[in-house]
C-alpha cells in the first residue's frame, strides 16, 4: 500500500487505522501474519489458535504468561487490539488488521 512507508503523521495515522489492509475472516482456519487488531463484525468468538502478546495473570514465580483467548467473545463492533501472529475463531465474523 502506499501508506506503508509514509512516516509523515498523517501516514502513520493511517497504518494504525488499518491503512496497511487487512483480511475478512470466517469459519474456523488459522490467519498468520502480523495483525494490530481484530475487529468484530458481528459477535465473535477466538478460537485456541488464537496467539499475541496479550498477557495473563503471573504464576507463583511472578512469571506472567500468554494468557489463552480460546472462548472469548468479542461482541459486534469490538476491536480487540494486541500484537496478534495467528488469529482463529469457532463462530462469526471479523476483520484482522495488518500490522
Amino acid at each position: 500500500m502506499a501508506y506503508s512507508s509514509d512516516n509523515s503523521p498523517q501516514g502513520l495515522l493511517l497504518q494504525s487505522m488499518g491503512g496497511k489492509g487487512g483480511s475478512y475472516i470466517t469459519g474456523t482456519g488459522w490467519y498468520t501474519g502480523n495483525f494490530f487488531g481484530i475487529q468484530a463484525l458481528e459477535d465473535t468468538t477466538l478460537y485456541s489458535g488464537t496467539l499475541g502478546n496479550i498477557e495473563g495473570k503471573a504464576d507463583n514465580a511472578g512469571a506472567y504468561k500468554p494468557a489463552s483467548l480460546s472462548g472469548a467473545l468479542l461482541p459486534q463492533g469490538m476491536v480487540l487490539f494486541g500484537d496478534f501472529t495467528q488469529v482463529q475463531i469457532s463462530s462469526g465474523k471479523a476483520v484482522i488488521y495488518n500490522n
